[in-house]
């Protein structure tokens, strides 16, 4: 199994002249750890993760930004004071091929201690891995001896494509891996609408007995965290 077969092709990015507060709260609202850097010609420059957002502000050694934020959300800072995403993305970037397989992708991210890593072509970003997903990959492939074929590749794309027309559903949060037209559904939704949805948009493509669904929703997450 490669980088293309989990990787979510769907990327929140940000510009490089965006301000940290409203990189922050994108963060915040989609429920992510981490936001890669785009420049006026697409091309990847950096990442923003939630330790770049955590260093101390010059303004106050005593507060990092990101706990200014959650403290004071609608604190306004002056232009003097406002920090820019250039500021402070990690410039240097560890990323893959959509060819790269799991194994080595698994190996990237623990010998460079990150917890997701884009996926690049020609320049070009395809798509991100994280940790999660190399997990749910392996979990999707279990003993098989085979791989994702192009069929199985399309019907993926499918099912991610149905579930962004619906909208509503955090594509960031939903991931469907197929092995032999077989769909493992992955991630956390908002609710059992949601969960239904995604369902939903999977059985329209292989049938119901080919999917098996192992979607949770927030409250499910809630409960489970008591």
């Amino acid at each position: 199994m490669q980088a293309k077969d989990v990787m979510t092709p769907d990327v929140i990015t940000v510009d490089p002249n965006m301000d940290v507060a409203s990189v922050a709260k994108i963060m915040i609202n989609h429920r992510i750890s981490g936001v890669l850097v785009l420049d006026n010609e697409d091309q990847l420059v950096g990442v923003v993760s939630e330790g770049d957002l955590m260093r101390r502000s010059q303004r106050d050694p005593g507060r990092s930004w990101w706990l200014s934020l959650v403290a004071y959300p609608t604190t306004v800072f002056s232009h003097g004071e406002e920090r820019r995403v250039r500021d402070i993305m990690t410039r240097h970037v560890v990323s893959v091929g959509k060819d790269t397989s799991l194994s080595e992708v698994a190996s990237i991210l623990v010998s460079n201690h990150i917890k997701r890593v884009p996926v690049i072509e020609n320049g070009s970003l395809l798509g991100l891995v994280s940790r999660a997903d190399v997990l749910q990959g392996l979990a999707s492939l279990g003993s098989r001896q085979t791989e994702p074929t192009v069929e199985d590749w399309n019907i993926r794309a499918g099912i991610l494509e149905l579930v962004r027309r619906r909208g509503g559903v955090s594509m960031q949060s939903v991931n469907a891996i197929v092995v032999d037209r077989e769909v493992y559904l992955w991630g956390i939704v908002e609710d059992d609408e949601d969960k239904a949805a995604v369902r939903e948009a999977a059985v329209t493509l292989v049938g119901a007995s080919n999917v098996h669904n192992f979607l949770a929703t927030l409250s499910d997450v809630a409960r489970e965290t008591k």
